[in-house]
């Protein structure tokens, strides 16, 4: 058997979702499941086997009856703590929440959860007899511990573990609350700069790791040692862009939804107005009746009356009372009906503004996975047009003379047609705060001019720009050799 690794990652997030928080909770109704499950990842047979840990690591069924951004207020204004993005409902600024995902190797994680018993994958399949084995709680238990001890269990908001899907996991969501009862992600989890936070990540990881030994589970290798990525740029724009079509499939069907709740709220108000119209005319109707019988108890009430006369309306009182009979059972019943058709529009009202939320969070994940989309796109076609640029002009220096040539000399142009690839590798390491690591660089492949490199940093106030034009101006004067000055 191979090597059974364990799997840590963790996100940081501007709030969390209601779309978030139904996904964890299987929170669905029978539309929404078909909607979220289009691709029959989730086996429905085997969700009653999820579970959640609460407080005092109680192993209990998934609690639906709040949704976890409701969790997270009640959180937060039970302690007094304020929520940065108060302010900004539309548009968080702050991370506010930080969404782990735990489990393993596959093989390992499934003996956990359900032992010997054999999981049938394929989409429909029913899972129905199969049953949770205790391992799996106790094993979420001692990950519940890990992140009760290391960020205070009383700012874990939700851990849900899920083993209706291929590979048992958990998910589980922590405020990041500091030591003054502040929410800050920089603070808890990233500190003074990269180099803490990647202190802290690993130091993380292995602190899970050192509680999964005796899961056989060992841990992951650290991507810094591998240099492996998870995916490819292009794997990740296609990603991005199957989940903008997957997205605009449910946006298309989440108008044909409105468009027939709309209809269906017409049609309900129209039974209504036509329900109250008949109230109103059984009333009158009852009215006019009891009025006549109320008149003929007074004429029955005179003595004189003579025998025939009091026989007639005697008669009479009877027919009508079987009139007034029939209209208030008729009252009894429209009153019912408009009752229900009360009900069935509030309902239809409150579905409508469900799905008229559902239809604005889609419309901002759209825009997102678009604008990322474009982004890498954008970069591609940048990184190409700029190795096209500098090989073209490598071929046009060939055949220009040597009067013409002098025109470029120690120009930034010049030095990316001669090292290009070095000096744009130097500017990346500044880039991303590795200053040893770019001086080093520089000097194994024959730099040395240029400033000193002490007090690098980028200012406060510079955006993504402006620091990559000074990392690339600073790389060049690194790349230069001793001694040597550039042209400004």
């Amino acid at each position: 058997m191979e090597t059974q690794k364990q799997v840590v990652h963790f996100e940081a997030k501007k709030g969390f979702t209601t779309a978030q928080s139904n996904e964890h909770q299987r929170r669905w109704t029978e539309r929404g499941w078909a909607q979220a499950n289009e691709n029959g990842r989730i086996d429905r047979s085997r969700t009653r086997l999820n579970f959640e840990v609460t407080k005092g690591g109680k192993v209990q069924k998934v609690d639906k009856s709040k949704s976890i951004p409701e969790k997270f207020l009640e959180n937060i204004t039970s302690r007094g703590i304020k929520d940065p993005n108060e302010k900004w409902p539309d548009n968080p600024k702050y991370r506010t929440v930080v969404d782990f995902i735990i489990s393993g190797s596959h093989e390992r994680l499934c003996q956990l959860a359900f032992g010997n018993q054999k999981i049938n994958y394929e989409k429909g399949a029913n899972n129905g007899s199969v049953q949770r084995r205790p391992e799996i709680e106790r094993w979420a238990k001692d990950m519940y511990d890990v992140l009760a001890g290391r960020f205070g269990e009383e700012n874990i908001l939700s851990f849900v573990v899920h083993l209706d899907e291929r590979s048992p996991h958990i998910h589980a969501d922590i405020i990041p609350v500091t030591d003054g009862n502040d929410i800050s992600f920089n603070k808890v989890f990233v500190g003074g700069d990269k180099y803490e936070y990647r202190r802290r990540t690993l130091a993380l990881h292995d602190l899970f790791a050192a509680v999964n030994r005796k899961w056989g589970l060992q841990r992951g290798d650290s991507v810094n040692e591998t240099h492996r990525k998870h995916h490819s740029t292009e794997e990740y724009r296609r990603k991005l862009s199957g989940q903008c079509s997957t997205l605009e499939r449910e946006v298309d069907s989440k108008s044909a939804t409105l468009k027939t709740l709309n209809q269906q709220i017409a049609q309900a108000s129209r039974s209504m107005k036509g329900l109250n119209t008949m109230v109103s005319n059984l009333e009158a109707g009852r009215a006019r009746i009891e009025a006549e019988i109320d008149s003929i108890r007074r004429s029955l009430s005179d003595d004189g009356l003579g025998t025939d006369r009091r026989d007639a309306l005697r008669q009479k009182e009877e027919s009508l009372q079987k009139k007034l009979d029939d209209i208030l059972a008729k009252l009894a019943d429209k009153r019912g009906k408009l009752k229900d058709a009360e009900k069935r529009l509030a309902d239809l009202k409150r579905q409508v503004a469900a799905s008229e939320q559902r239809q604005d969070e889609l419309q901002h994940q759209i825009k997102d996975a678009n604008s990322k989309v474009s982004k890498i796109t954008l970069n591609k076609v940048g990184t190409e047009a700029l190795w096209t640029v500098l090989r073209d002009f490598q071929e046009l220096k060939r055949t220009l003379p040597s009067d013409r040539l002098s025109v470029i000399d120690d120009s930034l142009l010049e030095d990316m047609s001669r090292q290009g690839v070095n000096i744009i590798t130097c500017a990346s390491l500044l880039f991303m705060g590795m200053v040893d690591q770019a001086t080093t660089f520089a000097e194994n492949k024959g730099g040395g001019g240029g400033h000193s490199t002490g007090g690098w940093g980028r200012d406060k106030d510079e955006d993504d720009r402006q620091w990559i034009q000074r990392c690339l101006a600073r790389s060049r004067q690194m790349m230069a050799p001793a001694g040597h000055k550039l042209k400004r």
